[in-house]
């Protein structure tokens, strides 16, 4: 278990599993908040990135590599640690909502814990992490949709959503991965 995980999981509700049932957008904020805290972070932001055309960024632990870099410094793959959406104004967005840069260090990182922040992030570079970084879970368009539906149905998130763009309808196309 890496540092990051024994941080999460310290004290921090964890996420349900969703169920044909049970749709995400139908947990409990608690449920919801873990989902798209712990592991699901960066469905979240593909989600808000594709409604708003806000950019894709992450947080990174700068100490910890899942694919060590070359002899030369290239083709590592950094612990990602939270990935987040950037506003012009210079704020970020998660599924918590707007914030400053340091007010999302300090809750998805732990006051002693360095982390720092990479990007800009296209979907394909996210897409392509999620898959050599072994700590961001693989996803598909239903969940990026799931994603959508709790934006649409929060309201603090269709605010900041509409603040930045158009917020779409459920069910609208999304560009594909």
């Amino acid at each position: 278990m890496t540092l990051f995980d024994q941080i999460m999981r310290r004290g921090m509700p964890q996420a349900a599993s969703p169920s044909e049932q049970d749709p995400v957008w139908s947990w409990t904020e608690e449920e919801i908040l873990a989902h798209y805290t712990q592991g699901q972070c960066h469905v979240f932001a593909v989600a808000l990135s594709r409604l708003t055309g806000l950019p894709l960024a992450a947080l990174w632990n700068p100490f910890e590599w899942h694919v060590q870099p070359d002899e030369d410094g290239h083709g590592g793959v950094p612990e990602i640690v939270h990935v987040y959406v950037t506003t012009p104004a210079g704020t970020v967005v998660d599924v918590r909502g707007e914030r400053t840069l340091e007010e999302l260090r300090r809750s998805e990182a732990g006051p002693d814990w360095q982390v720092c922040p990479f990007g800009p992030l296209t979907d394909e570079r996210l897409y392509g992490l999620v898959h050599v970084s072994g700590n961001l879970r693989p996803y598909d368009e239903a969940d990026i949709a799931d994603a959508l539906e709790v934006i649409r149905r929060t309201p603090h998130l269709a605010e900041a959503a509409a603040r930045y763009g158009e917020v779409a309808e459920p069910g609208a196309s999304a560009p594909r991965i």
